[in-house]
């Protein structure tokens, strides 16, 4: 929308430039009305014209979508909060109320109007009316209302000129001019460009109009002189024509203009390269894949019976239709030429003319998952006698990958994809976004998953380490809509690469969901442990940001992390005596505090030492005696991240006991190698790098800038040559 409006915007701006510069010395006042009317409807359409490009068809990974896919386990606890886009809202707010103002001022303006013709005396004279009034200086129309001083009138006071330039602006309608740009002003009051538009019209209406009264043989000098003595500089009528000094001396320079009809032509004629050049700019181009019809080829009738041996298979390599399948990405080519498994059917049949035929599939010696043949069996079951595999690639009834190895004889068994303890190899689900969001990946053979990548239309592909997704991953796939396709891709072990996985966003509540299956009770269940909860929501209230706290606190005293994999923790073994003491620190308004807690009940202290409540009140103005905060111990200070977060009042004469300093900083190289270890993910100026290219920069760069995060178990490390901002420890300058 934005886009739209901003590529409109603009090409008003060339077209009322072009009418400043080439049109407006112009005489051709009639042609300038027009033009300035149309460039409103041409720099509003143009944006919304498309042109299609026609190019060669490329396969749509959204049509694999099989009903036969095995489903997906789904249940969580823990609900993923979307942040409210204030700025949108507040945005659209201030739109509104302006449009309610300027309506409501139209209105009001409308309404003056029509009291006045109401209120006083009206004298109809041929097709106008004059609108007799005590108290007005200026004449000025309305449509086919004319409004004039009473006293003058009767008088015969004002001249002849003065009603024919205001008769020319009530026969030639120019009020129609006035509401259709005042209505545009109502929609589009934050543009100064209608402004400017309307500026130029109403300055037009007079060229008209002083045309029209020369035209009718008055002198130009005594019609000058007496637009002079009626002209006026108060502010201009909203919905009316009237005389007004500001715009005398143009009229008196274009009163004298005669255009030769050539210069007319030519600067009429500039128009046209105008024109395209807009449309070229600013419209928009649609790919459009091309129908390919692939070449006729029909099998040899020298087949004696349905079976068909390999051998005979390549023999006749040009009569049998072969179907090339690649999986990664995944594709298919029928005959050298590209499909989908949606057309596959119909290309097929315009290759054999529709009759049963048999067809080749080419996997380049890569195993076939049984459940896609299958469905190629079933949907061309009409045409199709036999699917053969060539190349030494075969299949057996069951879920599962094979491969005839051709030296040793054997069948060899690669491991299967599962997700969230389902076997998933190739599979397509219909999921929520929440669902998406906390997926799990793991092997039949318990081979842990190293990294996948996942693809959004419209969003960069996002890699991910470890076997779930990441929380910039989670934050763009909570942002997709429902019927996008989102596809996993690049899924690997370290001995393995397994194919894509299609996922459809949809509702929880949609017929077509991928339900769990049920666990039966007393069996073990092989899903693993749930994906950590999202940080807390910034924008949640106190109640709450307490209660998602909760949330994440119990997660990771049940649950561990290392390396991006979720481990189970073994229950707590059992409280020594005289531990019912626990301390922390607690975010409350976004403000750190360290926390007590004895026999369940909590205090709070601030980086003072004063005792707060829970919602960070102070209960006192004096810091806290350090010997009262906890149960038997005496505390002067509390450190934090290596440095002194509270320091508490002393009032007893032994040693200090606080804690020892926090040691030297590390140096940056010895922080890098540290980094890696923990197999953290490195960006330099916003680009991915390698733990070893992090390294050399360093060393060879002492200034850079260094910022490192950690969320989840999963560490990044950002270098840059500029300073690093961070919000909630996410880099946002980059």
């Amino acid at each position: 929308m934005e886009l739209l409006l901003l590529k409109s915007s603009v090409c008003l701006l060339v077209l009322l430039l072009f009418y400043k510069i080439a049109l407006e010395p112009l005489s051709v006042h009639k042609f300038k009305r027009v033009y300035l009317l149309v460039a409103v409807a041409i720099a509003a359409i143009i944006p919304f014209i498309t042109f299609v490009k026609y190019v060669q068809p490329n396969f749509d990974n959204s049509s694999l979508i099989f009903d036969t896919a095995p489903t997906i386990p789904l249940d969580t606890n823990f609900k993923i909060v979307e942040e409210t886009n204030y700025l949108f809202i507040i945005l659209w707010s201030i739109y509104a109320l302006g449009v309610g103002l300027f309506f409501i001022r139209f209105c009001i303006n409308l309404f003056q109007i029509i009291s006045k013709i109401r209120k006083h005396t009206k004298v109809k004279s041929k097709s106008f009316i004059n609108v007799l009034m005590e108290q007005i200086e200026i004449p000025h129309t309305f449509f086919n209302y004319i409004f004039l001083n009473k006293n003058k009138f009767e008088n015969k006071q004002i001249p002849v000129e003065v009603l024919l330039h205001e008769q020319t602006h009530a026969k030639q309608k120019h009020s129609l001019d006035i509401i259709f740009i005042e209505l545009l002003q109502v929609v589009f009051w934050f543009n100064p460009l209608v402004y400017w538009l309307k500026k130029e019209v109403k300055l037009n209406h007079e060229f008209l109009a002083d045309q029209d009264v020369i035209n009718q043989g008055v002198d130009t000098k005594t019609y000058q002189t007496i637009l002079l003595q009626f002209s006026s500089n108060q502010q201009e009528l909203a919905l009316a024509n009237a005389i007004n000094y500001s715009s005398i001396k143009k009229r008196f320079t274009l009163m004298k203009t005669q255009t030769p009809q050539r210069t007319k032509w030519i600067r009429s004629v500039l128009l046209l390269p105008l024109l395209a050049l807009l449309l070229y700019s600013f419209s928009s181009t649609k790919e459009v894949e091309k129908e390919v019809i692939p070449k006729m080829v029909f099998p040899e009738k020298n087949q004696k019976n349905n079976s068909i041996k390999t051998d005979s298979l390549k023999a006749n390599y040009s009569t049998t239709p072969i179907l090339e399948i690649n999986q990664n990405p995944f594709e298919l080519k029928l005959n050298g030429k590209a499909t989908n498994f949606k057309d596959l059917k119909e290309d097929l049949g315009k290759i054999t003319g529709n009759n049963k035929t048999d067809l080749e599939i080419n996997s380049n010696g890569n195993a076939i998952d049984i459940e896609l043949i299958k469905n190629l069996s079933e949907v061309l079951k009409p045409i199709v006698k036999n699917i053969v595999l060539i190349d030494g690639i075969k299949i057996t009834d069951n879920q599962k990958f094979i491969k005839t190895d051709k030296n040793s004889g054997f069948i060899t068994q690669n491991p299967t994809l599962k997700i969230n303890g389902i076997a998933c190899d190739g599979c397509t689900l219909n999921l929520s976004k929440k669902g998406i969001a906390e997926l799990i990946l793991s092997t039949t053979n318990q081979e842990d998953i190293t990294n996948f990548k996942l693809k959004i239309p419209g969003i960069k592909t996002l890699f991910n380490e470890g076997n779930m997704p990441n929380n910039e991953t989670r934050q763009y796939v909570l942002n997709t809509k429902k019927g996008d396709i989102i596809q996993l891709f690049d899924i690997k072990t370290k001995s393995n690469k397994f194919k894509p996985v299609i996922i459809k966003v949809v509702d929880k509540n949609d017929e077509n969901y991928s339900e769990s299956p049920k666990v039966k009770k007393g069996d073990a269940s092989s899903i693993p442990p749930p994906p950590p909860p999202p940080p807390v929501n910034p924008n949640a209230t106190p109640e709450e940001r307490e209660k998602q706290e909760r949330v994440i606190k119990k997660y990771y005293k049940e649950n561990k992390i290392i390396k991006g994999k979720i481990y189970k923790n073994p229950p707590p073994p059992p409280a020594p005596l005289n531990s019912d003491t626990e301390t922390g620190f607690i975010n409350i308004n976004d403000e750190a505090y360290f926390f007590v807690t004895t026999k369940n009940k909590t205090k709070y202290y601030n980086k003072s030492g004063i005792e707060v409540d829970k919602k960070g009140n102070k209960l006192s103005n004096i810091p806290t005696d350090g010997s009262k905060v906890i149960p038997g111990q005496k505390i002067t200070k509390v450190y934090k991240d290596g440095k002194v977060f509270i320091k508490f009042k002393k009032t007893w004469k032994d040693d200090d006991l606080t804690l020892p300093p926090p040691p030297p900083p590390m140096k940056t190289t010895d922080h890098i190698i540290s980094m890696a270890k923990k197999d953290a993910s490195f960006y330099y100026n916003g680009e991915a790098i390698t733990s070893d290219k992090a390294l050399d920069l360093v060393k060879n760069n002492s200034e850079l800038n260094i910022s490192s995060h950690t969320n989840n178990g999963v560490s990044t490390v950002h270098l840059s040559e500029k300073p690093i901002k961070t919000v909630n420890g996410k880099v946002v300058n980059e």
